[in-house]
């Protein structure tokens, strides 16, 4: 966990931008004064450990995932889609796969010229997946597959 304050302030701002949630928005969701999380992303003060708790779970976070310096956390929607994709045919998952590799590169079109880079590079990401079945799977997941005969 950090407790770099400057750390923290930019972390605050990179995942509330990363969701898309304005800092009038998160003070609203978090229950802070106005300009609150304003103060704190410009490190003018430093956040209590209340207002990182209430910070981070109006971004849908644990304390620990908000102050970490790892940006590998997932959402517990996000884990149960894919565990979802762990079962289902390789034909099916790449075909999911083009979809949302579609949908990225269409949001990469007016996005920030950093944003997207980092949309670019995970459209190609996206690819490299469907190119090969690589799949970490479940132990019931080859016997998932029920063919229906009519």
């Amino acid at each position: 966990m950090q407790s770099d304050p400057k750390f923290i302030s930019d972390r605050i701002r990179s995942l509330r931008m990363a969701r898309n949630v304005k800092q009038s928005e998160l003070d609203e969701k978090s229950g802070l004064p106005r300009s609150t999380i304003s103060k704190i992303e410009n490190s003018k003060r430093e956040a209590t450990a209340s207002e990182l708790v209430r910070i981070a779970q109006a971004l849908g976070l644990t304390l620990d995932m908000l102050v970490a310096g790892s940006d590998s956390f997932v959402y517990q929607e996000e884990m149960k889609v894919i565990e979802a994709l762990r079962e289902i045919p390789f034909e099916d998952y790449k075909r999911i796969l083009h979809t949302i590799e579609a949908q990225v590169y269409f949001a990469s079109k007016d996005a920030t010229k950093s944003r997207k880079e980092y949309l670019e590079e995970l459209v190609g990401s996206l690819t490299q997946l469907s190119q090969g079945d690589r799949r970490p799977r479940s132990h019931f997941a080859e016997n998932k597959r029920v063919i229906r005969k009519d």
